[in-house]
């Protein structure tokens, strides 16, 4: 993908009007097409700009809120007070020793960053009405180069993107996809998992985990009570008892997550019995959608056009949203059925979602 069509997409993205915590991970990701790095984060600051949460391009398995809390610990007053000097004076910050001169001994930089191989950095704040509200945060390991200064200006270009984004309200009214990406879980039927593969891992994790604050554990407990309920509903509809099914639908800031359980054995009145819990990521429609755009052989305005045909939106409310005429709209649309081969509207999301062949897999810890 070249680097116009990988800006046309986080401007797209940022403009989606979809929630920041889908938003900005997927952000995370897609902006090592333009700018190479890895294990991205955006922190979100209060107004003494404490570190108030954290989001990430990788799933946080095994993050709980002592990760949080090293972070916190880190930015004293003093520092924020060097860091907020610095940023005045040259906008992005490269170096973590300006920070700490003995960062790299540091708690934050040997149980946070270089477990995730964090260790060159380009750090700079996110405005909104001339105040902070985050710091936006990419990475290379230590064996890469560091970001030279045509990097750093191009960074700066995609704050304003982000910006945007943390702007966008909730939206309580998501169409989702109908498929995603799944996995299973082994659990007993006290519902302690006794094995999951990196896959369902990840999934969990995003469940739990939306966004990583201090009080995150709580928050996979609260969960993970859920997921245990469930077998108790299975073993309850097996004896015949009054009792909801075994699955359970949750919708988060991350999307929405459908768990399934099902005996793995014959079912007995003996102790250790096994079930499997399958759990499927279903995304935001309108992101799977963005995704599968971003390398069809169509101009910006074309890609607004087809995102909003696709959610079944009228010539008329297009040519509106986008100020553009109705025989302007109608051009366009006739230009998109040409190259995507198809003749009519309702073969448009279908078209799409066959194209979508790069479900996320995402990084574990």
């Amino acid at each position: 993908m070249n680097q116009n069509n990988a800006l046309a997409y986080l401007r797209q993205l940022c403009c989606s009007g979809l929630s920041k915590e889908i938003v900005i991970p997927e952000f995370l990701r897609a902006v090592q097409t333009v700018l190479p790095s890895g294990n991205n984060t955006f922190t979100g600051v209060d107004e003494l700009l404490n570190p108030a949460y954290h989001m990430l391009e990788f799933a946080a398995a095994g993050l709980d809120e002592r990760a949080h809390r090293v972070i916190s610990c880190f930015y004293t007053p003093e520092r924020r007070h060097r860091a907020a000097v610095l940023l005045n004076q040259q906008s992005v910050l490269t170096d973590w020793t300006f920070l700490d001169e003995a960062f790299y001994r540091s708690d934050l930089y040997n149980l946070v960053n270089r477990r995730c191989d964090q260790h060159h950095c380009l750090h700079a704040p996110v405005m909104q009405a001339g105040k902070s509200v985050g710091m936006l945060n990419l990475f290379r390991p230590r064996h890469q180069k560091p970001f030279d200064s045509h990097e750093q200006a191009l960074f700066m270009r995609l704050l304003p993107y982000v910006a945007h984004a943390l702007r966008a309200p909730e939206d309580k009214d998501i169409q989702y996809s109908e498929n995603g990406s799944s996995g299973m879980m082994i659990i007993d039927m006290q519902g302690t998992l006794i094995y999951l593969s990196p896959e369902p891992k990840s999934l969990l994790a995003l469940a739990c985990h939306p966004i990583l604050t201090v009080d995150a554990r709580s928050k996979e407990v609260e969960l993970l009570a859920k997921l245990s309920q469930l077998c108790g509903n299975l073993e309850a509809v097996f004896r015949g008892q009054d009792a909801p099914p075994p699955s359970w639908c949750y919708t988060g800031p991350n999307g929405r997550f459908m768990f399934r359980v099902y005996w793995l054995n014959e079912p007995n009145n003996e102790p250790g019995g096994l079930v499997g819990m399958t759990i499927e990521h279903q995304e935001p429609l309108v992101l799977k959608i963005l995704r599968v755009m971003q390398n069809l052989p169509l101009p910006p305005t074309q890609k607004e056009v087809a995102l909003l045909l696709a959610q079944g939106i009228s010539s008329e409310k297009i040519g509106e949203r986008l100020h553009i005429k109705l025989t302007t709209v109608k051009d366009h649309i006739g230009k998109i059925f040409t190259k995507l081969d198809i003749h009519h509207r309702e073969e448009l999301l279908p078209k799409l979602l066959a194209l979508d062949s790069s479900i996320c897999i995402q990084k574990v810890w």
